[in-house]
């Protein structure tokens, strides 16, 4: 080494001892500016407030439909079961209803609970279209907000659904929009008829037997009951026929005689109704009866008091007939 190099190496240390002294400053303010952020970042939390939480999806038990063998008009059943998020478990809303891609539609959800009490969320899905081949397609994806909070996350499901009939037999034109009435073999009707006349024949013998009885039955209290006789006999004269007939006053006496076993007279009326309890309602008709009767054969004058001797022929004549019945 000659003299002339020893000042050029001496410049050489220099600059170097003067450029670790400057990496030295720079690695202390470094770390010096690191450790007053990490003083401050761990004593930021006890003066900052807590950051709220992201609401947590959760995977769903999912029944899906089958995923074949689907055509135009079929109903597809998606279920969700609801046990596996706590037995409070609710949506906050329902899944709205509709058309969901080119082929489903989602009809309104229900709720059920299978023999081991879970409940489910029903979804029907009904292929609203036909393909002229087969397609494969697939329920929507849902995300289904509980009022917990939570979110369930159901995927979709692929589903194919294939044509109503083979596009080949459908372009070979064999498949008509419409067939041609099939004639039925006519039947014969004679059995039906003879049917339908024997139950007329048997419904008119019914009726005729039934009119029969009912003619011998008035027939035979007309000539047995005393009201029944009375009223066969004076029941076809109006009343002012039968207020000026005195054969029709002394009639009704002799009914009423009959019917009590004995004559009966004003003062007797109320026996006549306690032997009788099936007159006893007509007693005032009865008592007024006496009363004209009286006045009509033994006083001087007529008593201008209302009162209608076919009528009372008549409701002694019903009440009898339905004690007697």
């Amino acid at each position: 080494m000659n003299r002339a190099d020893v000042p050029s190496s001496m410049q050489s240390s220099r600059a170097c001892a003067q450029r670790a002294r400057s990496h030295f400053v720079a690695l202390a303010a470094v770390l010096m500016i690191a450790s007053i952020a990490g003083r401050t970042t761990h004593a930021a939390p006890a003066t900052s407030q807590p950051t709220p939480q992201a609401p947590q999806t959760k995977p769903a038990t999912v029944q899906q439909p089958r995923a074949f063998g689907h055509v135009l008009g079929d109903i597809l059943t998606q279920q969700i079961l609801f046990d596996d998020h706590g037995t409070d478990a609710a949506l906050s809303a329902m899944p709205s209803t509709g058309r969901v891609n080119a082929w489903l539609e989602r009809r309104p959800p229900s709720i059920r609970t299978d023999a081991d009490g879970r409940r489910w969320l029903v979804l029907d899905y009904q292929v609203m279209n036909s393909p002229r081949a087969p397609t494969v397609t697939s329920t929507p994806p849902l995300q289904l907000r509980l009022t917990s909070g939570a979110t369930l996350d159901i995927a979709e499901s692929p589903l194919s659904i294939g044509p109503l009939a083979p596009l080949s037999v459908a372009d070979a034109g064999r498949l008509a929009t419409l067939q041609p009435d099939r004639l039925l073999p006519t039947q014969s009707t004679a059995p039906l008829e003879r049917a339908m006349a024997v139950w007329i024949a048997l419904t008119v013998a019914v009726l005729l037997a039934w009119l029969g009885w009912w003619i011998a039955r008035n027939r035979r209290d007309a000539m047995r009951l005393p009201f029944a006789k009375a009223w066969a006999r004076f029941g076809q004269h109006d009343d002012a026929a039968l207020e000026a007939d005195p054969d029709a006053w002394r009639g009704l006496h002799r009914a009423l005689d009959e019917a009590a076993g004995r004559v009966v007279h004003a003062g007797s009326i109320l026996g006549l109704t306690n032997n009788a309890p099936h007159l006893r309602e007509l007693r005032p008709q009865i008592e007024q009866f006496f009363q004209r009767s009286s006045d009509r054969f033994f006083g001087d004058l007529p008593v201008a008091t209302p009162f209608s001797l076919r009528e009372l022929f008549r409701a002694l004549y019903r009440a009898e007939k339905r004690h007697h019945r």
